[in-house]
Protein backbone atom coordinates (compact mmCIF):
# COMPACT_ATOMS: atom_id res chain seq x y z
CA UNK A 1 0.00 0.00 0.00
CA UNK A 2 2.57 2.37 1.14
CA UNK A 3 4.85 1.73 -1.90
CA UNK A 4 1.98 2.38 -4.62
CA UNK A 5 1.22 5.67 -2.81
CA UNK A 6 4.35 6.59 -2.96
CA UNK A 7 5.13 5.79 -6.64
CA UNK A 8 2.02 7.60 -7.17
CA UNK A 9 2.59 11.01 -5.46
CA UNK A 10 6.51 10.56 -6.85
CA UNK A 11 4.43 10.97 -10.70
CA UNK A 12 2.53 13.23 -9.64
CA UNK A 13 5.16 15.36 -8.57
CA UNK A 14 7.67 14.84 -11.55
CA UNK A 15 5.03 15.38 -14.25
CA UNK A 16 3.70 18.52 -13.00
CA UNK A 17 5.03 22.24 -13.85
CA UNK A 18 6.30 23.48 -10.70
CA UNK A 19 8.67 20.57 -10.36
CA UNK A 20 10.22 21.75 -14.51
CA UNK A 21 10.32 24.97 -13.28
CA UNK A 22 12.24 24.33 -9.97
CA UNK A 23 14.26 21.74 -11.32
CA UNK A 24 15.83 24.47 -13.89
CA UNK A 25 16.05 26.90 -11.56
CA UNK A 26 17.75 24.94 -9.25
CA UNK A 27 20.53 23.69 -11.81
CA UNK A 28 21.13 27.25 -12.76
CA UNK A 29 21.39 28.28 -9.51
CA UNK A 30 23.96 25.61 -8.44
CA UNK A 31 26.24 26.18 -11.63
CA UNK A 32 26.46 29.81 -11.12
CA UNK A 33 27.34 29.55 -7.38
CA UNK A 34 29.76 27.10 -8.57
CA UNK A 35 31.31 29.12 -11.35
CA UNK A 36 31.17 32.52 -8.90
CA UNK A 37 33.31 30.52 -6.13
CA UNK A 38 35.79 29.47 -8.86
CA UNK A 39 36.83 32.84 -10.04
CA UNK A 40 36.50 34.04 -6.37
CA UNK A 41 38.45 31.41 -4.49
CA UNK A 42 41.35 31.85 -6.96
CA UNK A 43 41.43 35.16 -6.05
CA UNK A 44 41.44 34.63 -2.21
CA UNK A 45 43.81 32.39 -2.72
CA UNK A 46 46.00 34.34 -4.82
CA UNK A 47 45.54 37.37 -1.76
CA UNK A 48 46.39 34.98 1.16
CA UNK A 49 49.50 33.62 -0.93
CA UNK A 50 50.71 37.27 -1.10
CA UNK A 51 49.96 37.79 2.16
CA UNK A 52 52.00 34.90 3.52
CA UNK A 53 55.01 35.86 1.43
CA UNK A 54 54.62 39.67 2.98
CA UNK A 55 54.36 37.59 6.64
CA UNK A 56 57.82 35.60 5.76
CA UNK A 57 59.22 38.81 4.79
CA UNK A 58 58.97 40.48 7.61
CA UNK A 59 59.79 37.22 9.99
CA UNK A 60 62.82 37.46 8.02
CA UNK A 61 64.06 40.95 9.20
CA UNK A 62 62.67 40.63 12.57
CA UNK A 63 65.03 37.39 12.99
CA UNK A 64 67.99 39.80 12.83
CA UNK A 65 67.20 40.64 16.86
CA UNK A 66 65.20 37.74 18.73
CA UNK A 67 64.01 40.07 21.44
CA UNK A 68 62.05 42.09 17.97
CA UNK A 69 61.20 38.56 17.11
CA UNK A 70 59.10 38.27 20.37
CA UNK A 71 57.95 41.90 21.13
CA UNK A 72 56.30 42.77 17.52
CA UNK A 73 52.93 41.39 17.27
CA UNK A 74 52.35 39.37 14.60
CA UNK A 75 49.03 38.40 12.92
CA UNK A 76 47.42 34.73 12.07
CA UNK A 77 44.96 35.40 9.28
CA UNK A 78 42.72 31.97 8.19
CA UNK A 79 43.15 30.47 4.80
CA UNK A 80 40.41 29.99 2.26
CA UNK A 81 38.54 27.06 3.16
CA UNK A 82 38.37 24.50 -0.27
CA UNK A 83 35.00 23.58 1.47
CA UNK A 84 33.28 26.83 1.22
CA UNK A 85 31.21 25.70 -1.71
CA UNK A 86 29.83 23.65 0.10
CA UNK A 87 28.95 26.21 3.22
CA UNK A 88 31.03 29.78 3.92
CA UNK A 89 29.90 29.60 7.69
CA UNK A 90 29.48 33.40 7.60
CA UNK A 91 32.99 33.56 7.82
CA UNK A 92 33.24 36.79 5.86
CA UNK A 93 31.72 38.50 9.51
CA UNK A 94 33.27 36.09 11.74
CA UNK A 95 36.56 37.57 12.72
CA UNK A 96 39.46 36.32 11.11
CA UNK A 97 42.61 37.73 11.57
CA UNK A 98 44.26 37.27 15.63
CA UNK A 99 46.97 39.93 16.53
CA UNK A 100 49.78 37.60 18.97
CA UNK A 101 53.35 37.95 20.15
CA UNK A 102 54.65 35.78 22.77
CA UNK A 103 53.46 37.53 25.76
CA UNK A 104 49.89 37.55 24.66
CA UNK A 105 47.65 37.05 21.90
CA UNK A 106 46.21 40.59 22.08
CA UNK A 107 42.92 40.74 19.86
CA UNK A 108 41.03 39.47 17.10
CA UNK A 109 39.35 41.56 13.82
CA UNK A 110 37.65 40.62 10.82
CA UNK A 111 40.03 40.97 7.58
CA UNK A 112 38.56 41.94 4.29
CA UNK A 113 39.89 40.52 1.29
CA UNK A 114 38.41 42.41 -1.44
CA UNK A 115 40.51 45.49 -2.23
CA UNK A 116 37.50 48.04 -2.05
CA UNK A 117 35.91 47.35 1.69
CA UNK A 118 32.65 48.87 -0.03
CA UNK A 119 32.81 46.13 -2.33
CA UNK A 120 32.55 43.55 0.66
CA UNK A 121 31.08 40.22 -0.29
CA UNK A 122 27.03 39.40 1.19
CA UNK A 123 26.54 35.89 1.15
CA UNK A 124 28.01 33.84 -1.57
CA UNK A 125 25.73 31.31 -3.45
CA UNK A 126 26.92 28.20 -1.80
CA UNK A 127 25.69 25.14 -1.21
CA UNK A 128 24.26 25.49 2.16
CA UNK A 129 22.56 28.96 0.51
CA UNK A 130 20.83 27.52 -2.13
CA UNK A 131 19.37 24.92 0.32
CA UNK A 132 18.20 27.30 2.69
CA UNK A 133 16.98 29.73 0.45
CA UNK A 134 15.70 28.44 -2.79
CA UNK A 135 15.35 24.37 -1.69
CA UNK A 136 13.25 25.43 1.44
CA UNK A 137 11.02 28.00 -0.69
CA UNK A 138 10.64 25.28 -3.34
CA UNK A 139 9.79 22.26 -0.56
CA UNK A 140 6.84 24.24 0.87
CA UNK A 141 5.70 25.14 -2.53
CA UNK A 142 5.32 21.13 -3.34
CA UNK A 143 4.02 20.67 0.15
CA UNK A 144 1.37 23.36 1.28
CA UNK A 145 -1.61 21.90 -0.94
CA UNK A 146 -0.51 18.14 -0.63
CA UNK A 147 -3.76 17.42 1.79
CA UNK A 148 -6.17 21.00 1.15
CA UNK A 149 -5.65 21.12 -2.45
CA UNK A 150 -6.45 17.65 -2.79
CA UNK A 151 -9.58 18.25 -0.66
CA UNK A 152 -10.71 20.96 -3.62
CA UNK A 153 -9.94 18.74 -6.13
CA UNK A 154 -12.41 15.88 -4.52
CA UNK A 155 -9.39 13.12 -4.52
CA UNK A 156 -8.93 13.00 -1.40
CA UNK A 157 -11.93 11.77 -0.39
CA UNK A 158 -11.72 9.07 -3.82
CA UNK A 159 -8.51 7.96 -1.85
CA UNK A 160 -10.10 7.67 1.39
CA UNK A 161 -13.17 5.46 -0.50
CA UNK A 162 -10.27 2.78 0.06
CA UNK A 163 -8.87 1.24 2.90
CA UNK A 164 -6.00 3.76 3.05
CA UNK A 165 -4.69 4.00 6.48
CA UNK A 166 -3.99 8.30 6.97
CA UNK A 167 -0.55 7.41 8.73
CA UNK A 168 0.80 5.73 5.47
CA UNK A 169 -0.81 8.29 3.20
CA UNK A 170 1.34 10.77 5.39
CA UNK A 171 4.29 8.80 5.17
CA UNK A 172 4.04 8.54 1.35
CA UNK A 173 3.49 12.13 0.64
CA UNK A 174 6.21 12.86 2.77
CA UNK A 175 8.84 11.22 2.05
CA UNK A 176 7.64 11.50 -1.64
CA UNK A 177 8.60 15.70 -1.04
CA UNK A 178 11.90 15.04 0.20
CA UNK A 179 12.63 12.83 -2.83
CA UNK A 180 11.80 15.49 -5.28
CA UNK A 181 13.47 18.13 -3.76
CA UNK A 182 16.68 15.61 -2.42
CA UNK A 183 17.16 14.88 -6.15
CA UNK A 184 17.05 18.22 -7.41
CA UNK A 185 19.69 18.98 -5.07
CA UNK A 186 21.84 16.00 -5.87
CA UNK A 187 21.45 16.76 -9.18
CA UNK A 188 22.65 20.48 -8.94
CA UNK A 189 25.55 19.35 -6.80
CA UNK A 190 26.80 16.74 -9.28
CA UNK A 191 27.16 19.26 -11.43
CA UNK A 192 28.89 21.50 -9.32
CA UNK A 193 31.23 18.93 -8.47
CA UNK A 194 31.91 18.54 -12.21
CA UNK A 195 32.58 22.57 -12.72
CA UNK A 196 34.84 22.00 -9.56
CA UNK A 197 36.85 18.97 -10.81
CA UNK A 198 37.23 20.70 -14.48
CA UNK A 199 38.45 23.77 -12.85
CA UNK A 200 41.21 21.91 -10.91
CA UNK A 201 40.64 24.67 -8.17
CA UNK A 202 39.77 22.79 -5.29
CA UNK A 203 41.19 18.83 -4.57
CA UNK A 204 38.15 16.61 -4.70
CA UNK A 205 40.00 14.32 -2.41
CA UNK A 206 38.21 11.53 0.63
CA UNK A 207 37.67 14.53 2.89
CA UNK A 208 36.00 16.63 0.18
CA UNK A 209 33.89 13.89 -0.51
CA UNK A 210 32.90 12.78 3.32
CA UNK A 211 31.86 16.20 3.93
CA UNK A 212 30.17 16.36 0.78
CA UNK A 213 27.88 13.28 1.75
CA UNK A 214 27.46 14.15 5.68
CA UNK A 215 26.46 17.81 3.70
CA UNK A 216 23.59 16.04 1.82
CA UNK A 217 22.59 14.18 4.96
CA UNK A 218 21.95 16.95 6.69
CA UNK A 219 20.28 19.27 4.10
CA UNK A 220 17.58 16.25 3.76
CA UNK A 221 17.12 16.42 7.17
CA UNK A 222 16.72 20.31 6.53
CA UNK A 223 14.36 19.43 3.80
CA UNK A 224 12.10 17.36 5.77
CA UNK A 225 11.98 19.92 8.02
CA UNK A 226 10.03 22.31 5.70
CA UNK A 227 7.87 19.56 4.34
CA UNK A 228 6.68 18.49 7.59
CA UNK A 229 5.44 22.20 8.08
CA UNK A 230 4.32 22.47 4.75
CA UNK A 231 2.27 19.34 5.35
CA UNK A 232 1.21 20.97 8.32
CA UNK A 233 0.12 23.96 6.86
CA UNK A 234 -2.28 21.92 4.68
CA UNK A 235 -4.00 19.86 7.40
CA UNK A 236 -4.89 22.79 9.54
CA UNK A 237 -7.16 24.52 6.77
CA UNK A 238 -9.52 23.57 4.07
CA UNK A 239 -8.30 25.71 0.82
CA UNK A 240 -4.78 25.72 -0.67
CA UNK A 241 -4.48 29.66 -0.78
CA UNK A 242 -4.47 29.94 3.05
CA UNK A 243 -2.48 27.00 3.18
CA UNK A 244 0.40 28.73 1.11
CA UNK A 245 -0.04 31.94 3.41
CA UNK A 246 0.67 30.31 6.44
CA UNK A 247 3.81 28.35 4.37
CA UNK A 248 4.92 31.91 3.60
CA UNK A 249 5.27 33.12 7.06
CA UNK A 250 6.80 30.04 8.10
CA UNK A 251 9.48 30.76 5.70
CA UNK A 252 9.81 34.46 6.17
CA UNK A 253 9.89 33.41 10.34
CA UNK A 254 12.68 31.53 9.60
CA UNK A 255 14.48 32.97 6.69
CA UNK A 256 14.24 36.34 7.40
CA UNK A 257 12.84 37.76 10.83
CA UNK A 258 14.84 35.42 13.08
CA UNK A 259 18.24 35.95 11.37
CA UNK A 260 17.66 39.32 11.01
CA UNK A 261 16.32 40.30 14.58
CA UNK A 262 19.40 38.09 15.85
CA UNK A 263 21.65 41.27 17.05
CA UNK A 264 18.50 43.13 18.72
CA UNK A 265 17.69 40.08 20.95
CA UNK A 266 20.96 39.74 21.56
CA UNK A 267 21.44 43.14 22.81
CA UNK A 268 17.81 43.42 24.57
CA UNK A 269 17.81 39.72 26.26
CA UNK A 270 21.74 38.88 26.51
CA UNK A 271 23.59 42.95 27.21
CA UNK A 272 26.99 43.19 27.86
CA UNK A 273 29.05 46.24 28.41
CA UNK A 274 30.20 48.55 25.31
CA UNK A 275 33.22 48.39 24.28
CA UNK A 276 34.05 52.37 25.62
CA UNK A 277 32.67 51.24 28.98
CA UNK A 278 35.33 48.48 29.31
CA UNK A 279 37.98 51.04 27.41
CA UNK A 280 37.00 53.59 30.17
CA UNK A 281 37.85 51.05 32.92
CA UNK A 282 41.12 49.52 31.85
CA UNK A 283 42.31 53.39 31.21
CA UNK A 284 41.69 53.88 34.99
CA UNK A 285 43.38 50.69 35.75
CA UNK A 286 46.26 51.94 33.52
CA UNK A 287 46.35 55.36 34.90
CA UNK A 288 46.74 53.54 38.38
CA UNK A 289 49.60 51.95 37.58
CA UNK A 290 51.65 53.99 35.77
CA UNK A 291 50.70 56.94 38.87
CA UNK A 292 52.10 53.84 41.64
CA UNK A 293 55.15 53.12 39.42
CA UNK A 294 58.52 53.80 41.22
CA UNK A 295 60.15 57.39 40.26
CA UNK A 296 62.22 55.99 36.90
CA UNK A 297 60.11 53.62 35.26
CA UNK A 298 59.87 54.94 31.91
CA UNK A 299 63.57 56.02 31.78
CA UNK A 300 65.79 53.95 28.97
CA UNK A 301 69.33 53.77 27.67
CA UNK A 302 69.58 52.13 24.31
CA UNK A 303 73.12 51.72 24.74
CA UNK A 304 72.93 49.86 28.32
CA UNK A 305 70.85 46.69 28.05
CA UNK A 306 72.42 47.02 32.19
CA UNK A 307 70.92 50.05 32.80
CA UNK A 308 68.97 49.73 36.26
CA UNK A 309 65.96 51.25 35.41
CA UNK A 310 65.77 49.03 32.70
CA UNK A 311 64.11 46.48 35.15
CA UNK A 312 61.47 48.89 36.56
CA UNK A 313 60.46 49.66 32.51
CA UNK A 314 60.17 46.06 31.66
CA UNK A 315 58.41 45.56 34.94
CA UNK A 316 55.58 48.28 34.28
CA UNK A 317 55.04 46.93 30.60
CA UNK A 318 54.49 43.91 32.32
CA UNK A 319 51.81 45.24 34.63
CA UNK A 320 50.17 47.10 31.74
CA UNK A 321 50.27 44.35 29.61
CA UNK A 322 48.23 41.96 32.03
CA UNK A 323 46.10 44.74 32.93
CA UNK A 324 45.30 45.31 29.15
CA UNK A 325 44.99 41.20 29.53
CA UNK A 326 42.78 41.10 32.29
CA UNK A 327 40.25 43.71 30.81
CA UNK A 328 40.22 41.89 27.26
CA UNK A 329 39.75 38.57 27.66
CA UNK A 330 37.02 39.36 30.42
CA UNK A 331 35.41 41.41 27.50
CA UNK A 332 36.25 38.38 25.23
CA UNK A 333 34.15 35.76 27.13
CA UNK A 334 31.27 37.73 27.44
CA UNK A 335 31.17 38.04 23.61
CA UNK A 336 31.69 34.67 23.33
CA UNK A 337 28.91 33.90 25.77
CA UNK A 338 26.17 36.23 24.05
CA UNK A 339 27.01 35.16 20.91
CA UNK A 340 26.87 31.45 21.68
CA UNK A 341 23.44 32.10 23.81
CA UNK A 342 22.07 34.38 20.63
CA UNK A 343 22.37 31.00 18.99
CA UNK A 344 20.53 28.85 20.78
CA UNK A 345 17.75 31.58 20.77
CA UNK A 346 17.75 31.46 17.08
CA UNK A 347 17.37 27.85 16.99
CA UNK A 348 14.03 28.23 16.65
CA UNK A 349 14.44 29.11 13.05
CA UNK A 350 15.23 25.51 11.00
CA UNK A 351 17.43 27.27 8.42
CA UNK A 352 19.73 28.61 11.85
CA UNK A 353 19.67 24.75 12.74
CA UNK A 354 20.89 24.02 9.89
CA UNK A 355 23.49 26.64 8.87
CA UNK A 356 24.98 25.75 12.55
CA UNK A 357 25.41 22.26 11.45
CA UNK A 358 27.08 22.43 8.35
CA UNK A 359 29.27 24.82 10.48
CA UNK A 360 30.05 22.31 12.70
CA UNK A 361 30.43 19.44 10.26
CA UNK A 362 32.63 21.14 8.04
CA UNK A 363 34.70 22.60 10.66
CA UNK A 364 34.37 26.28 9.84
CA UNK A 365 32.80 29.94 10.90
CA UNK A 366 32.92 30.07 15.29
CA UNK A 367 33.87 25.80 15.80
CA UNK A 368 37.06 27.43 13.68
CA UNK A 369 37.61 30.97 15.19
CA UNK A 370 37.32 29.12 18.55
CA UNK A 371 39.11 26.53 17.52
CA UNK A 372 42.36 28.92 16.36
CA UNK A 373 41.67 31.44 19.58
CA UNK A 374 42.42 28.77 22.42
CA UNK A 375 45.12 26.64 19.64
CA UNK A 376 47.16 30.23 19.84
CA UNK A 377 46.73 30.72 23.73
CA UNK A 378 48.85 27.21 23.82
CA UNK A 379 51.05 28.04 20.89
CA UNK A 380 52.02 31.52 22.67
CA UNK A 381 53.13 29.98 25.88
CA UNK A 382 55.41 27.98 24.14
CA UNK A 383 56.65 30.76 21.87
CA UNK A 384 57.85 32.47 24.93
CA UNK A 385 59.51 29.60 26.71
CA UNK A 386 61.32 29.01 23.40
CA UNK A 387 62.35 33.29 23.79
CA UNK A 388 63.41 32.68 27.31
CA UNK A 389 65.38 29.81 26.41
CA UNK A 390 67.17 31.56 23.68
CA UNK A 391 67.58 34.82 25.86
CA UNK A 392 68.68 32.56 28.98
CA UNK A 393 71.80 31.55 27.33
CA UNK A 394 72.88 35.41 26.22
CA UNK A 395 75.36 36.68 28.43
CA UNK A 396 75.17 40.10 27.38
CA UNK A 397 71.51 39.84 28.07
CA UNK A 398 70.09 41.20 32.18
CA UNK A 399 67.07 38.76 31.33
CA UNK A 400 64.27 41.85 32.23
CA UNK A 401 61.51 40.67 29.66
CA UNK A 402 60.00 43.55 28.30
CA UNK A 403 56.35 42.71 26.13
CA UNK A 404 56.67 45.27 24.34
CA UNK A 405 60.69 46.06 23.88
CA UNK A 406 63.90 45.13 23.34
CA UNK A 407 66.24 47.32 25.57
CA UNK A 408 66.95 44.55 28.53
CA UNK A 409 66.53 41.14 26.68
CA UNK A 410 69.03 39.15 24.06
CA UNK A 411 69.49 41.03 20.60
CA UNK A 412 71.02 38.03 18.57
CA UNK A 413 70.02 36.85 15.63
CA UNK A 414 68.29 33.87 15.21
CA UNK A 415 67.92 31.31 12.49
CA UNK A 416 64.12 31.95 10.32
CA UNK A 417 63.86 28.32 10.22
CA UNK A 418 63.50 28.03 13.87
CA UNK A 419 61.45 30.39 15.10
CA UNK A 420 58.08 29.24 16.47
CA UNK A 421 55.52 29.50 13.55
CA UNK A 422 51.49 28.87 14.71
CA UNK A 423 50.00 26.36 12.27
CA UNK A 424 46.20 25.83 12.27
CA UNK A 425 44.84 22.44 12.63
CA UNK A 426 41.95 21.57 11.12
CA UNK A 427 39.33 20.60 13.78
CA UNK A 428 38.97 16.51 13.74
CA UNK A 429 35.63 14.96 12.41
CA UNK A 430 35.13 13.28 16.85
CA UNK A 431 35.41 17.20 17.37
CA UNK A 432 33.05 18.27 14.75
CA UNK A 433 30.32 15.46 15.25
CA UNK A 434 30.62 16.42 19.13
CA UNK A 435 29.82 20.34 18.22
CA UNK A 436 27.17 19.42 16.02
CA UNK A 437 25.36 17.33 18.20
CA UNK A 438 23.20 19.75 19.69
CA UNK A 439 22.11 20.87 16.69
CA UNK A 440 21.12 17.41 15.81
CA UNK A 441 19.46 16.95 18.32
CA UNK A 442 17.49 20.09 17.78
CA UNK A 443 16.48 19.49 14.42
CA UNK A 444 15.55 16.24 15.27
CA UNK A 445 12.79 17.32 17.63
CA UNK A 446 11.54 20.30 15.68
CA UNK A 447 10.83 17.34 13.08
CA UNK A 448 9.12 15.03 15.89
CA UNK A 449 6.92 18.24 17.00
CA UNK A 450 5.82 19.30 13.84
CA UNK A 451 5.04 15.86 12.66
CA UNK A 452 2.78 15.02 15.60
CA UNK A 453 0.88 18.14 15.03
CA UNK A 454 0.65 17.09 11.95
CA UNK A 455 -0.83 13.81 12.47
CA UNK A 456 -3.02 15.04 15.09
CA UNK A 457 -4.79 17.27 12.60
CA UNK A 458 -4.92 14.60 9.47
CA UNK A 459 -6.53 12.39 12.09
CA UNK A 460 -9.70 14.73 12.45
CA UNK A 461 -9.04 16.00 9.09
CA UNK A 462 -12.31 15.73 7.00
CA UNK A 463 -11.67 14.46 3.37
CA UNK A 464 -14.74 14.87 2.31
Amino acid sequence: MFTTLYIRELQNYLYSLRFQVSFVIVVLVFALGSISFVSSFKDLHKNYAQYSKAQQETIGKLAENVSKVATVPNYFVTSPRENSIVADCKENYLPNRIRYSAYNVFNYSVRHDSNNPLLSRGDSLSWSFIVSMFLSFITLLFAFDAISGEKEERTLALVFSNAVPRRTFLCSKLLSIVTVVGLMELIGIMISLLILAVSGQVQLNGSFMIETGGFILISLLFITTFAVFGLLSSVVTRYSNISLLISLCFWLFAAVIIPNTSVFWAKKLFSIPTSEEVAQKRHEASYDINRNAPAGSWSSNSRDPFYPRHELRANIQTNLMNNDKKYNDAYYLQQFRQFEQTRNFTLLSPIAQFDYMNEAFLGGGYLRFQKNWNDLHIFQERFLQWFKDIDAKDADSPHWYNPYEDYSTSKKPVAIDQIPQYQEQIASFGQRIEFISGYLIAMIVTIAVLFIACFYFFTRYDVR
